[in-house]
C-alpha cells in the first residue's frame, strides 16, 4: 500500500484557478468560432463564468485564513506586550531609578567588605603568629572561642585582663560548663576516665576546685603523650612529646592552624612543668605540675583555673584533630564473664 503525497491547500487552490481560467479560455475560443451559434448560449457562458470565478476567490480565502490569522494574532500579542512594558516603565519610574541607585551602592558595599575581609584576614594572621604571646597570658590558641576573641587576646598584655575575658566570655556562653563537659565525655581519647571526668565537673559546680586541679593535669598529660606516632614508646616526658624540632612539631608547621595551637600548647606546658627551686618563691606559678602533684604545694581552689585546665585539655585534642600521626585513643576494653 503506498501513500498519497500531502498536498498543500495553497497549491491546490492555485491549481484549481488556473484550471478555471483555462476553462474560460477554451469557452471563449468556442463562442469565437461558432459565432452565431454561442450567441444563444451566451447568457449562460456569462452566468457560469461568475459561479466560476466566485468559487475560486473562495476557495483562495479559505486556505489563506488558516496563514494570515496567526499572523494576526502574532502582531497582536507584540503589540499588547509592548503597551505593558511602556505602562510598566511609566508607573515604575522611580523604582527602576531606585534600583540602578542599589545596584550602584551595592558595588561599593562589596568593595568595603572586601577591604573589611582583607583587614580581619591579616589580623587573624598576626593573632596566629602570637599564639605563644596568648599561652603566656595563660590561654592556649584554637578551643572553642570564636576568631574575635582570639585576636582580641592575643592584643592584651595583661594576664589578669585576659583571665577575666575568657572568664566572662565562658560565663555568657557555656556558664555551667555543660557544652565543654559533653565534648569531653564523647570524646574517645578521654575513655579511660569515664569516672573521674564526670566527678570533676561535678565538683566544680560545687565550688570545690581544688580538688579537680590534680585530676585534670593527670589527664592533660595523658592526652599530650598521645601525641606521639605509634610507633615511638609511650613516655611521660610531656615536653618532649612538643618540643621544637620533634614529629609533632615538624608535622603541625605543614598547616598554619596546627602550628599556631602547637607553638600556644608547648609554651602553656613548657611553663605548667618547670621546676621550681623552692616552696613558696614569689616567682612561683599559681599552676605547676611538679609542685601539686609532689605535694609540695596546695592546688588553687579558684575556678579560672579549673576552666584553664579544661581550655588547654580541649587544645590538646584539638590538635590531635589535625595530626594524622598521633598515636589512637586508648578505649578501655570490655570485660566478659
Amino acid at each position: 500500500m503506498s501513500l498519497k503525497p500531502t498536498q498543500d491547500p495553497e497549491a491546490v487552490a492555485l491549481a484549481q484557478m488556473v484550471s478555471a481560467i483555462e476553462n474560460v479560455n477554451k469557452r471563449m475560443t468556442a463562442w469565437a468560432s461558432e459565432n452565431q451559434a454561442a450567441m444563444a448560449k451566451a447568457a449562460r457562458f456569462v452566468a457560469n463564468a461568475v459561479e466560476i470565478e466566485r468559487a475560486t476567490q473562495l476557495a483562495l480565502a479559505k486556505t489563506m485564513a488558516g496563514v494570515v490569522e496567526p499572523i494576526g494574532q502574532l502582531f497582536s500579542v507584540v503589540e499588547n506586550m509592548n503597551e505593558r512594558i511602556t505602562t510598566w516603565v511609566s508607573e515604575n519610574h522611580e523604582a527602576v531609578i531606585r534600583a540602578g541607585r542599589l545596584v550602584a551602592n551595592a558595588g561599593e558595599v562589596a568593595f568595603r567588605i572586601a577591604e573589611h575581609m582583607a583587614v580581619a584576614s591579616v589580623r587573624v594572621r598576626e593573632a596566629l603568629k602570637r599564639s605563644d604571646h596568648v599561652a603566656k597570658l595563660g590561654w592556649t590558641f584554637g578551643s572553642n572561642l570564636y576568631f574575635v576573641d582570639l585576636v582580641h587576646l592575643s592584643e592584651l598584655t595583661d594576664s589578669a585582663a585576659a583571665d577575666a575575658y575568657v572568664s566572662e566570655w565562658y560565663e555568657k556562653n557555656d556558664p555551667r560548663l555543660e557544652a565543654m563537659e559533653r565534648r569531653l565525655r564523647e570524646n574517645p581519647r578521654l575513655a579511660s576516665f569515664s569516672t573521674v571526668l564526670p566527678q570533676c565537673f561535678s565538683a566544680i559546680r560545687r565550688a570545690e576546685y581544688a580538688v579537680t586541679i590534680p585530676c585534670l593535669m593527670v589527664i592533660l598529660e595523658e592526652v599530650v603523650t598521645q601525641l606521639n606516632p605509634p610507633h615511638i614508646p609511650a613516655s611521660t616526658d610531656v615536653r618532649k612529646a612538643l618540643r621544637k624540632g620533634g614529629r609533632v612539631a615538624r608535622v603541625a608547621e605543614q598547616d598554619i592552624f596546627a602550628a599556631a595551637i602547637w607553638l600556644s600548647l608547648v609554651t602553656f606546658i613548657d611553663g605548667l612543668y618547670k621546676q621550681y627551686p623552692a616552696i613558696g618563691a614569689p616567682f612561683a606559678p599559681v599552676l605547676s605540675r611538679p609542685a601539686i602533684l609532689h605535694g609540695r604545694k596546695e592546688a588553687p581552689n579558684e575556678r579560672i583555673e579549673a576552666i584553664r585546665l579544661l581550655h588547654t585539655l580541649e587544645t590538646a585534642l584539638s590538635l590531635h584533630r589535625r595530626l594524622p600521626t598521633s598515636r589512637a585513643a586508648k578505649v578501655p576494653a570490655l570485660v566478659t564473664l
